[in-house]
């Protein structure tokens, strides 16, 4: 009796170890979305724990798992997303990261696909919505579609609005687009660049959208953190561009593979 239950711990101390390896030896952190979302769902790779609810003034996370993944030429996707309605209250659901970032020093990258739905500026506080880098100290940084300044475009700003960078990349509606950051930590302010609609399997590009008026400290969690209509999907970090860009195996377009969808849907 003691051998079975010897072996079934040891069953279970693997799983959890294996579930907690990036899928890419450069690959820090992933999720896909390819299982049950939002709260409390544990799918992908280099968390600590599954999504809770959290974010700023953030009370509920009324997110829902779509079966379709957004769609971006070549690049990879396993199926899955999470999509948001236009709400009356913000929404927010965090992630811990198994391991942080935000060392002098050093580089990170985090991409995702983003699409607008519904009808824009919809939403308390103009229908925001995107991805945060939470950090020590309260200091944290979105990705995203703004709730105020330049509306109709994908910014990197403070959380909450302030300091805020537009991309010159137009929000439109059931148009799926990547986003990836650039993330230098430093002594004191961090830099932190955008690109926006990168060739996936091409060299790192050049871009002029460049943030550099904050300090986040330790980053120890990401966010998804919304009050407008919007779809999410294929969160990565890594430590190098290609990390968070990894290119589909078959050739093809993008509305030929089963469980992705294109720019509308």
């Amino acid at each position: 009796m003691q051998t079975h239950r010897t072996l079934w711990f040891l069953v279970a101390v693997l799983t959890a170890v294996v579930l907690a390896q990036p899928a890419l030896a450069g690959q820090l952190a992933e999720d896909s979305f390819s299982i049950s979302f939002p709260v409390y769902a544990s799918g992908g790779s280099g968390f600590s724990g599954p999504w809770t609810v959290g974010g700023f003034n953030a009370f509920s996370a009324g997110y829902t798992q779509r079966v379709k993944s957004l769609c971006y030429p070549r690049l990879d996707t396993s199926g899955g997303s999470v999509s948001g309605d236009a709400f009356g209250a913000i929404n927010g659901t965090v992630r811990n990261l198994a391991q942080t970032l935000g060392a002098p020093n050093t580089t990170a990258y985090v991409s995702f696909l983003i699409q607008a739905r519904g009808t824009l500026n919809d939403g308390v506080f103009n229908g925001f919505f995107g991805l945060t880098l939470n950090g020590s100290a309260g200091n944290d940084l979105f990705i995203g579609k703004p709730g105020g300044g330049a509306l109709d475009q994908y910014v990197i700003e403070n959380r909450g609005g302030a300091n805020q960078i537009p991309s010159g990349l137009k929000v439109k509606v059931g148009k799926t687009e990547l986003l990836v950051l650039k993330a230098q930590f430093m002594a004191g302010n961090d830099v932190f660049t955008l690109y926006t609609n990168p060739a996936v399997g091409k060299p790192e590009p050049t871009s002029n959208v460049v943030k550099t008026d904050v300090d986040l400290g330790t980053v120890s969690k990401i966010g998804i953190y919304s009050t407008g209509a919007f779809v999410i999907d294929e969160i990565r970090i890594g430590t190098t561009f290609a990390d968070v860009l990894p290119i589909r195996s078959h050739g093809g377009d993008d509305d030929d593979f089963p469980g992705c969808s294109g720019d509308h849907d």
